[in-house]
């Protein structure tokens, strides 16, 4: 008779766990990351109740093995790395329509500021002599001055929020990092206690695709239950209850720009982050912003420096020979703050023509000095001795330098920063060549001229062309990043759903194992109050 109670009980138990196990899956139906949990049964072992000439096996009735979640490895990495991607694309469309809406605007973009300085350019052509044409002239290259300024200050205003924002955002990713290592521990203890809560295992998995969101990751389950998460190169973030910082510092190469890296290490790690927002930011910086900012600045340079080589030709109103009209913009050059040796470079422009929007590093390895230009990563020359020439830019070396160390070289970086007007006298325009006196507008009508030369890249571009093809970059990148995030984000939205097919809740489901495990509880139940009736009977009996 016990063993019908036993029996009963063992259904009681296994019904009361399946029925608290489908009430938790319906709670849980839309919170997100969770994993429909499943009551894993078995029968016990029978007991042997013959002889061993007739033997007999009495059931004993059923035994929670454990409860599990319904759950697909494999969908849920490919849930995490549409996440980063998605993550990635939405981040760089972001800063990419803020550039966009920074040079695409008719008003206040550069192409009509170029417009009004060459017109008023042909105006002076147009009167030579009349101080008031020379004099709106000085008004426009000012505005030209100020717009060239003015789109350099946004430029590096979006530069300064990439920054902040990639600051924000590893902090973010430290904050994570820290959970998936707590949870960890926590999951630890209870697989030693049996198998993991399932619902742990939920909440550590939320937060490593929260993780995936912010930057690229991979990860391994260990045998404690612990998972070990990595980013970059296989650099551990997460390794068992131990969370690893990252931090930001001014990158040793570039001052402008941020490095990633491990806390209290040197080794930077952004190279290696292709993906997710910090993937977007450091793209939208390297690929984007940096050629679009070095455009700008070769414009600067070019204008400062044609119109200069040009002006100086002809005579001004009073018949003196023509001065600077712009203060030339220098290249930049920043020495590594690690380097070791005494090494220093001068860097300036020897052929407009030849000059490139790039930026460039010169590092010497102990026995050549190779010169990389970063925007194709392409090595311009590698020699035992210092380069002299190279792209435009004459090079100067002195001092005696050690291997590794580098020179960050920004010949055209600058230059809408720096870009200034030299001239204050409106007599001191020099419109006369010197062959037809003061009076005429030779040089003035080679001035005007300028505007549609073709200067720059090689021969191949004017300033308007630089300036259409500088737009135009970033707007077909912008075009590309948006078809990109659709792709992406379906993509994510596929691998989701396929996700919760396996996972997620079925409320038609759920209702119909509720009313199964609530059968089974009452059947159980009623085993149970059969084998107690029956042992009451047999012990009014015996009490007879």
């Amino acid at each position: 008779m016990v063993d019908i109670l036993r029996t009963g009980l063992s259904g009681l138990v296994a019904s009361q766990r399946a029925l608290a196990t489908t009430s938790h899956n319906i709670a849980n139906a839309n919170t997100p990351g969770y994993s429909r949990q499943r009551v894993e049964l078995a029968n016990n072992a029978p007991f042997f109740a013959g002889s061993p000439k007739n033997p007999i096996y009495v059931g004993t009735g059923v035994n929670v093995q454990s409860i599990s979640r319904a759950y697909d490895d494999f969908l849920t990495q490919q849930v995490r790395g549409h996440n980063s991607n998605v993550g990635q694309s939405e981040t760089l469309d972001s800063w990419i329509s803020q550039l966009d809406g920074v040079l695409g605007n008719g008003k206040t973009g550069l192409a009509p500021a170029l417009d009004q300085f060459f017109g008023a350019v042909q105006d002076a052509a147009n009167s030579p002599a009349s101080v008031p044409a020379r004099q709106a002239l000085l008004g426009q290259a000012e505005t030209l001055a100020s717009r060239f300024r003015e789109l350099n200050g946004q430029m590096t205003t979006l530069r300064e929020g990439v920054n902040q924002t990639l600051s924000q955002t590893v902090g973010e990713v430290n904050a994570l990092a820290e959970g998936i290592a707590k949870i960890n521990g926590a999951i630890a203890q209870s697989q030693g206690n049996g198998d993991a809560a399932p619902d742990l295992l939920d909440q550590r998995d939320r937060l490593v695709n929260d993780l995936s969101r912010k930057l690229p990751v991979s990860t391994v389950i260990q045998d404690d239950g612990t998972m070990n998460v990595f980013v970059g190169k296989g650099q551990g973030l997460v390794v068992g209850v131990k969370a690893s910082a990252l931090e930001t510092a001014h990158s040793t190469t570039d001052p402008g720009k941020l490095d990633i890296r491990f806390e209290k290490t040197a080794s930077s790690v952004a190279d290696f982050l292709n993906g997710g927002e910090i993937g977007g930011m450091l793209d939208f910086q390297n690929k984007v912003l940096d050629p679009a900012q070095n455009k700008l600045g070769l414009m600067a340079v070019g204008v400062a420096q044609t119109f200069n080589e040009q002006h100086i030709q002809g005579r001004d109103l009073d018949g003196n020979p023509g001065a600077q009209f712009f203060a030339p913009p220098a290249p930049k050059v920043a020495a590594n703050p690690a380097n070791a040796g005494s090494g220093a470079v001068t860097v300036t422009i020897a052929d407009l023509g030849a000059l490139q929007p790039s930026d460039y590093e010169l590092k010497y390895d102990g026995a050549n000095y190779n010169l990389l230009r970063l925007s194709d990563n392409k090595m311009v020359s590698s020699s035992a001795s210092p380069p002299s020439t190279a792209d435009g830019m004459q090079i100067t070396f002195s001092g005696a330098p050690v291997a590794g160390d580098r020179f960050l070289i920004q010949p055209t970086r600058d230059g809408a920063k720096d870009f200034k007007v030299a001239m204050a006298d409106p007599r001191a325009f020099a419109a006369a060549d010197a062959t037809g006196g003061v009076g005429n507008n030779g040089n003035a009508l080679a001035l005007a001229g300028l505007q549609t030369e073709r200067k720059l890249l090689d021969g191949s571009s004017s300033f308007h062309e630089v300036q259409a093809r500088m737009t135009a970059e970033v707007g077909i990148q912008g075009s590309s990043t948006r078809a990109s995030l659709k792709a992406q984000t379906a993509l994510l939205g596929q691998s989701t759903q396929a996700r919760d097919n396996v996972s997620g809740v079925n409320l038609d489901e759920e209702a119909a194992n509720l009313m199964k495990y609530q059968q089974a509880y009452e059947a159980a139940a009623r085993v149970v109050q059969v084998g107690d009736s029956i042992i009451q009977t047999l012990l009014d009996a015996v009490r007879r």
